[in-house]
């Protein structure tokens, strides 16, 4: 495993731990039971790579044989369960504090699997097919929530709150861009990331969404 491998090993298991987190908290959030926190948990961080390979034709996923992904996941879930059950009134009464670090957390997990959504399409040997690749980086982001907000019968996030599939998107294009551009690899993955948080701290900040049709 050469220095640009191993970063993005580690990249996936941060990206699991801070989908993992958010995924929970939505369990706690919705009240259901600790294998339902643990559920939801593991289908936030696990879901997007899984529909990737799928598309890819990696079938059954990666993620099937990924014990340590697997592992982490739970235990990150259990431990957001843990905090919650045990100490549920400073949790609840500070959820605004951990909303806005759960975001940051979040959108830092979005660059990473965005990022390492192109590269897995690269590796499968898409390199020529733009499309697929932005749309791979993307699915790797988004899809684990988007799999988490239907079974628990929500809007889904990204059709409905601020800036997501759109900064997933931005992300992947631009590490397609600066590969092409032959621009080193580790670069490339730093200032894709970045401007993954940066359009999703932006977004938080500003209250900026796309455009709806409301009812009048």
């Amino acid at each position: 495993m050469n220095n640009f491998q191993g970063m993005l090993f580690w990249m996936e298991k941060a990206g699991i731990i801070a989908f993992s987190i958010s995924g929970a908290m939505i369990g706690v959030e919705e009240a259901v039971d600790l294998f339902g926190v643990l559920f939801l948990g593991l289908i936030t961080a696990l879901g997007g790579g899984t529909l990737r390979d799928t598309l890819l034709g990696t079938v059954p996923s990666a993620n099937f044989f990924d014990y340590q992904g697997i592992v982490l996941s739970l235990f990150t879930s259990l431990i957001v369960f843990s905090v919650a059950y045990t100490k549920r009134k400073y949790y609840y009464s500070h959820m605004d504090q951990i909303e806005r670090l759960n975001n940051v957390v979040d959108s830092v997990g979005l660059g990473f699997f965005a990022v390492c959504g192109v590269q897995a399409a690269l590796e499968a040997g898409y390199s020529t097919n733009i499309f697929l690749l932005a749309f791979m980086g993307m699915l790797t982001g988004v899809g684990g929530g988007l799999l988490r907000d239907v079974i628990v019968k929500r809007v889904p996030v990204i059709f409905s709150k601020h800036i997501y599939a759109v900064a997933a998107i931005s992300g992947g294009v631009c590490y397609i861009a600066l590969i092409r551009s032959k621009m080193n690899e580790t670069a490339a993955v730093i200032f894709s990331v970045l401007l993954v948080v940066f359009i999703r701290m932006l977004s938080t900040q500003k209250k900026l969404n796309l455009p709806k049709v409301r009812r009048i």
